[in-house]
């Protein structure tokens, strides 16, 4: 009877390590000795020559990747319409005092210098704090100094936050026709006579 129940167990043996093997197989398992990395069907491990028993492979736990939340994009910088007015209110104060108090032709000189002055300190100031296209910040505060100047203003209080309007990829087309606008209202400019 006792002979009879070891060749049952010598029987299961095997039945077990098939199982295990059954089990492990389609999924990549570590080398008991080494942990290297094994393939399926690997039974010698390719790094230290371990030979592979089914019966000693653990499974890899899976760990789960932890969700994350999405991630929110900064809305863009607006145009401020309060500083706006305050730079045109001291712009407008300005202008008058200067014009009061000066020779038309010097008063469009100071005048044209703060303009100058201001599309070059930001275009300074936009170097100095990374934004894109610091370029076009300061030739658009150079010919559009009442609304680009306001706008960097907004721009440079929040330096994270994109503004789409002024630091987008431009079209080559739109660019040309730029271009030319900014041809016309050059020679258009030039083209008057100068105030005596």
């Amino acid at each position: 009877m006792a002979e009879n129940d070891k060749p049952l167990e010598q029987q299961s043996a095997p039945g077990d390590a098939r199982r295990a093997d059954e089990q492990q197989s389609g999924e990549p398992f570590p080398c008991p000795a080494c942990g290297q990395l094994l393939a399926p069907s690997c039974r010698v491990c390719v790094a230290c020559k371990h030979a592979i028993d089914p019966a000693e492979i653990r499974q890899i736990k899976v760990v789960p990747a932890v969700e994350q939340p999405p991630r929110r994009e900064p809305e863009p910088v607006r145009f401020s319409w309060r500083i706006f007015l305050i730079v045109f209110a001291i712009w407008v104060v300005g202008a008058t005092l200067v014009q009061r108090y000066m020779a038309p032709m010097k008063a469009q000189l100071v005048l044209g210098g703060v303009q100058i002055l201001c599309s070059v300190w930001v275009l300074f100031d936009a170097l100095q704090k990374h934004l894109p296209r610091p370029l076009r910040w300061g030739v658009g505060t150079l010919l559009l100094w009442p609304i680009i100047f306001p706008w960097y203003l907004a721009r440079r209080g929040h330096p994270r936050q994109p503004c789409p309007f002024i630091e987008a990829r431009a079209n080559p087309r739109t660019l040309a026709v730029l271009f030319v606008v900014l041809a016309i209202l050059f020679y258009l400019v030039l083209k008057q006579p100068l105030p005596r």
